[in-house]
């Protein structure tokens, strides 16, 4: 290689990783962001069993069910069988793919702006910020999302929204009640609020 062309070649590296790492760095934020919308579409469409079938997809290829159930309970997921485990995680399933609709459906009305991403403790925390389309009075929502990689792709395993955390929530809230009625007594609780749906 002539010494005109080594530092071409070399010059030629550089921009192509720099090119590589600006578009890693940009990934989480982009498939959450296309998935965001392709959820957003999907909820205003009429409800049908071919949409809800649609919907669930596109959940499954966003949420990180398995995370969101280790997470929520902590060292309880540990005394579990795996018939416990299959059937808590099912239905807290039922229960965030509710919550994270819910969350769409309250921000309809907002111009949703994605904000980048940073370094989390595992993966990446994704910012967004909603705004109302017409009405400025209404105050903006901040809505965050804890991501990381799963098989190669990006999974949401937490939503952060005006500084509260999903799991977080969940994990109060089950504390509290396997503390009073026990496991089976959280099991009892998740089955009446996923039939309630």
């Amino acid at each position: 290689m002539t010494q005109f062309l080594r530092p071409f070649f070399a010059f030629l590296l550089t921009a192509l990783c720099f090119v590589s790492s600006t578009a890693h760095a940009a990934a989480a934020q982009d498939y959450l962001e296309a998935k965001q919308k392709e959820l957003t579409v999907l909820i205003k469409q009429p409800k049908s069993a071919a949409n809800d079938q649609k919907l669930t997809l596109t959940f499954d290829a966003l949420l990180d069910y398995d995370a969101f159930a280790k997470n929520s309970l902590v060292d309880e997921w540990t005394s579990l069988s795996p018939a416990q485990r299959d059937e808590f995680k099912s239905l807290l399933t039922t229960l965030v793919q509710r919550s994270y609709t819910k969350n769409i459906r309250d921000t309809l009305d907002y111009n949703i702006t994605f904000k980048g991403e940073s370094e989390a403790k595992a993966g990446k925390l994704v910012r967004s910020v909603a705004k109302h389309k017409t009405d400025a009075r209404k105050e903006s929502v901040h809505i965050d999302y804890l991501v990381h990689q799963v098989g190669g792709k990006w999974r949401v395993y937490d939503i952060i929204t005006e500084g509260e955390s999903l799991v977080g929530n969940y994990t109060n809230q089950f504390r509290r009640v396997i503390k009073k009625d026990g496991f089976s007594g959280l099991i009892a609780k998740m089955r009446k609020k996923a039939d309630e749906g």
